[in-house]
């Protein structure tokens, strides 16, 4: 059983991260549980999004700890660094969090994922930098083109629309899957 938190402030995208990853994994034919936490704004507000997956039954959706926490501000990491456990691996915007205590974390991973995705071109795919981060993360359950092809779903009326919003997320997903060692 994995058990992955996103964090993030509402407009960064941490919602569409966790319902692209949700249909990933049940594509798998995992069992999965989502509980998706945030206030009634649209953004500035904390978005939370917990989500637990495996073979076996889940009979609790919320969990204590996290195996993976992806944390994309400030405010997500003082609202979510309870679910941190020695073992955690700990994803976090540098360009967003400043607290030192983030570096202490044993495993903790920092990725300028603001300034990525500008230099990609567009502000709006940071959150699939991260998703592709995520993807390497659990790569043992999922790979990168199982995410595209949910990407490619989820995003389909948009491509047509702009064919080069595609192009552009198929570069963000792999350079966040490029990221983790």
């Amino acid at each position: 059983m994995k058990k992955i938190l996103i964090a993030g402030e509402g407009g960064q995208g941490v919602q569409t991260i966790s319902k692209i990853l949700l249909d990933i994994l049940n594509i798998k034919d995992y069992q999965i549980s989502f509980v998706p936490n945030y206030g009634v704004e649209q953004r500035g507000g904390v978005s939370l999004g917990y989500i637990q997956f495996g073979k076996e039954n889940i009979y609790y959706p919320k969990f204590l700890k996290a195996d993976i926490m992806i944390i994309l501000s400030e405010r997500a990491f003082k609202r979510a660094d309870d679910y941190v456990n020695k073992d955690s691996v700990v994803i976090y915007n540098t360009d967003l969090i400043k607290d030192p205590e983030i570096k202490k974390i044993k495993n903790s991973l920092g990725f300028a994922f603001d300034t990525l995705s500008k230099k990609l071109g567009s502000q709006r795919v940071m959150n699939m930098i991260v998703l592709g981060a995520i993807i390497k993360t659990i790569k043992e359950f999922v790979d990168i083109k199982d995410a595209q092809k949910s990407i490619d779903h989820k995003f389909e009326s948009k491509y047509i629309q702009k064919p080069e919003i595609k192009m552009l997320n198929d570069k963000a997903i792999e350079l966040g899957y490029s990221l983790i060692k």
